[in-house]
């Protein structure tokens, strides 16, 4: 019995399977950052960093 390649189309259809893969990745990690950006901008929230630090904040109040 000889073994026969697979047909052609079988190649060009893998080639649009991995295609589509790869394109719903990208579309999920854009959407994922603009979902991000989005909420981190949002009004009325101050900057990420802008909060004003102490010895409170780092951790530190009970080392004297």
């Amino acid at each position: 019995m000889t073994e026969q390649p697979p047909p052609r189309n079988a190649g060009k259809a893998a080639i649009i399977v991995v295609a589509i893969v790869i394109a719903i990745v990208i579309a999920v990690f854009i959407g994922l950052n603009i979902s991000r950006y989005k909420s981190v901008q949002q009004p009325g929230q101050p900057e990420p960093g802008s909060a004003k630090q102490g010895p409170q904040d780092l951790g530190t109040e009970n080392q004297r």
